[in-house]
């Protein structure tokens, strides 16, 4: 048990070197954009549009965490996302809902669908690949028979979920109470290790993580101060990273998904519900899909019928990126989220550098399979 442990302790280090090396980097080419752009990319202006940019990639690629730590992966959150879009523009074009009932019809239908993937996954034992892949089929040719194959518009009053921003002040204290919450837990950790006997240093564990929160969390709130304050699509990112972090590194359940993605078996032997925790882990992101959904419409102001085309691919290479292995048993949400921003902030730069989009593609290529190569290392050296 103790070596069980141990072995967890040394992955958990592991990851947070990566969060950190990611941070680094973050840091390096921010820099290197701030030069070649003049000094547009560091304006608060572009710095916000950014981070609502990032919202909806760093949002889904919290869930795909949650779905690649036990061994699966997910192939249609493209296609979810776009078709939660479609939902919600329909709801309010077709049957004239309101912004607050289409909300909760775009989340009740991505949550069926997120209880559709658990079922045959979980319950029909069905590989997720195949599972998924058919969802995307699926939902692809749903989209096009929905919508006739022409972009829905809904209502303007959608648009308040992009649009609308936090109060410089209110922007403040969610960043200051999730420095705190992130101080806390890490103090939490680190006498949960040491009272396990475990290696335990309250720097690494406690002090480099609360001084680099800090100073991000610090520049957020400048940022915000000097701008509109903090999105709402920012604010809901914290919200779902907060939730997905803490329950896979603080409970029971969270632990149990480590668990069966390591060893499938010995997860089995252990007395785990591999098939009740893969169909939870499914359901969630159902929801993950209408959130993401209900952005995606409310920044572009309709609903194409193929829109977030290639999405899934981003959002998975931003999880390999950020440390979260294809083969299970290891991944964080921290580094699935700066891994989304890494990609974002590629994106972002080389648009204001007014280079073609084929050249974002053959970069962020590049820093998949330099990621997947990485991880595959990092594993033989386990």
């Amino acid at each position: 048990m103790l070596a069980r442990s141990r072995l967890t302790g040394r992955l958990f280090a592991g990851e947070r070197v990566r969060s950190f090396g990611l941070v680094a980097i973050l840091a390096v080419v921010w820099i290197i954009f701030q030069f070649l752009t003049a000094g547009l990319f560091l304006s608060p202006r572009n710095l916000t549009v950014l981070s609502v940019q990032v919202a909806i990639s760093a949002i889904l690629a919290a869930g795909i965490v949650m779905i690649m730590v036990p061994g699966h992966i997910d192939l249609s959150i493209g296609a979810t996302v776009s078709f939660s879009a479609i939902i919600a523009a329909v709801a309010m074009t077709n049957f004239h809902f309101s912004i607050w009932p289409a909300i909760v019809a775009t989340l009740l239908v991505a949550a069926v669908i997120g209880v559709w993937h658990g079922i045959w996954v979980a319950l029909m034992r069905v590989p997720a690949f195949i599972v998924t892949l058919a969802t995307l089929l699926a939902l692809r040719g749903a989209s096009l028979l929905i919508t006739s194959g022409r972009t829905i518009a809904p209502s303007d009053t959608i648009t308040f979920i992009s649009d609308y921003s936090l109060s410089p002040l209110a922007s403040g204290v969610v960043l200051a109470a999730l420095w705190a919450g992130i101080v806390g837990l890490s103090i939490r950790e680190q006498r949960a290790r040491l009272a396990a006997g475990m290696e335990a240093s309250f720097l690494s564990l406690v002090g480099i993580p609360a001084v680099i929160a800090g100073a991000l969390c610090l520049a957020a709130i400048a940022i915000a101060f000097s701008y509109r304050g903090m999105p709402l699509p920012v604010a809901v990112l914290l919200a779902v990273v907060a939730v997905i972090s803490f329950q896979l590194r603080y409970t029971r359940f969270g632990r149990h998904l480590y668990a069966i993605g390591g060893n499938p078996e010995a997860a089995n032997l252990a007395g785990i519900n591999i098939r009740w925790h893969s169909f939870w882990v499914f359901v969630a992101m159902g929801v993950l899909y209408g959130v993401a959904g209900l952005i995606f419409v409310a920044r572009l102001d309709s609903a194409p019928p193929n829109g977030a085309t290639g999405l899934e691919l981003n959002v998975i290479a931003a999880a390999v990126i950020g440390g979260t292995s294809l083969l299970g048993g290891v991944g964080r949400v921290l580094g699935a989220v700066l891994g989304a921003l890494l990609m974002e902030t590629l994106n972002n730069g080389m648009s204001l550098m007014n280079l073609p989009s084929y050249y974002q593609q053959i970069t962020i290529g590049f820093v998949l399979l330099i990621a997947v190569y990485l991880d595959i290392r990092a594993r033989g050296r386990g």
